[in-house]
């Protein structure tokens, strides 16, 4: 329901007005309709840039901001993943899931293995950035004590 038919709503069912849709009072309900859409569509877009797996590429630039030097060039569904994995926290223990989610969060798509105490990356695809893009994210992300490689294949 718009902000306009909630007031005429509201006003028919007090029974002083009748909203005929010619008087004076419907012409004024059509005006604060008219600027109370603007804020409805306004608070609506707020609102889905809330969270990243429905946020616009305006608001993912904004995010992807924060912990790139530019915003990505991907997909609107490529870079709201990568932004949602950037943003979770990851308090505790580096688990391979927490790893897998950093690299994720640097705009890699592949898989994530422990051999010999190296983290090895085998990537299937960037999502959005370059590999050498990527490459810097994770020096970036990934804790500083693990080695790691990304793998021939």
């Amino acid at each position: 329901m718009t902000g306009g038919e909630n007031i005429r709503r509201i006003l028919s069912e007090s029974g002083v007005y009748q909203l005929t849709g010619e008087t004076p009072v419907d012409w004024e309900i059509n005006a604060y309709e008219a600027g109370l859409q603007a804020l409805e569509e306004e608070m609506e877009a707020l609102e889905q840039d809330l969270f990243a797996a429905t946020a616009s590429a305006r608001q993912l630039d904004r995010w992807e901001g924060l912990y790139r030097p530019q915003a990505s060039s991907g997909e609107l569904a490529d870079r709201r993943r990568t932004v949602a994995k950037a943003l979770a926290g990851y308090g505790g223990a580096v688990t391979l899931a927490v790893l897998k989610d950093l690299v994720e969060a640097a705009g890699i798509l592949g898989t994530v293995t422990l051999e010999g105490g190296k983290v090895k990356l085998t990537v299937e695809r960037c999502l959005g950035v370059s590999q050498a893009e990527a490459e810097r994210m994770l020096n970036r992300l990934l804790p500083a004590h693990l080695e790691w490689e990304i793998a021939a294949e």
